[in-house]
């Protein structure tokens, strides 16, 4: 498999970290949409939010979405997954982009 978000999560490929538990890493978007731009990604592969079924990794990724919230947005936040080419997904591993215009 060559997936970018794998290669990321097995440190094969550097990545400007903001947080991690045993679940899921946030990371910095390289291509940001917004001031904050912050990718929360699970460290097992699915390819989107809906073949994400293990319930240890999907409470593992909100947890960690809400500690960089809470840590890296003033509390005003856009948190979006897109699922399918269609819906504008490009890397087709489950990942969450936390948008915001300001940061903490």
């Amino acid at each position: 498999m060559d997936c970018i978000f794998c290669k990321i999560v097995d440190g094969e490929v550097p990545t400007e970290l903001i947080a991690e538990n045993e679940h899921a890493i946030a990371f910095l978007d390289l291509y940001p949409q917004a001031p904050v731009h912050i990718l929360v990604v699970p460290k097992i592969h699915s390819e989107n939010i809906l073949q994400l079924d293990n319930s240890s990794s999907l409470n593992g990724l909100f947890e960690l979405i809400r500690k960089v919230a809470a840590t890296k947005t003033d509390g005003q936040f856009k948190l979006q997954f897109n699922s399918g080419k269609r819906e504008g997904q490009s890397v087709f591993h489950t990942h969450a982009h936390i948008l915001s215009e300001q940061s903490n």
